[in-house]
């Protein structure tokens, strides 16, 4: 939900895909992958990253190496609870849509 506060561009994609996946390791490939940005991007995003200490380097398989969110980092707790706030903001703000929605659409028999 980073998207919906900042712009929807590529470390913002990298970053939710990481909060959201928090508890497993991935390679930069899936990475890049599943956060829908380009192998070349994610490099040049990559070295900022990890110099912020956003992410940990967990093990090897073979030649790849696995990442994934270093939620001990004071900045990726920071950035989980607003990550957190957002989406509470924003299914409060469509729970409250529905209800208006279903309010508007259930006839009243008296």
């Amino acid at each position: 939900m980073l998207a919906d506060l900042f712009e929807d561009v590529p470390i913002t994609r990298i970053l939710e895909f990481l909060i959201i996946h928090d508890s497993w390791d991935y390679t930069k490939t899936e990475i890049a992958e599943y956060s829908k940005v380009g192998w070349s991007t994610l490099n040049r995003h990559w070295e900022k990253i990890e110099s912020l200490g956003l992410v940990k380097e967990t093990r090897k398989i073979g030649r790849a190496t696995l990442y994934k969110l270093n939620k001990e980092s004071e900045v990726v707790k920071a950035l989980m609870n607003l990550d957190r706030k957002i989406s509470f903001l924003s299914a409060k703000k469509i729970a409250k849509e529905e209800v208006k929605k279903e309010k508007l659409e259930i006839p009243v028999i008296h």
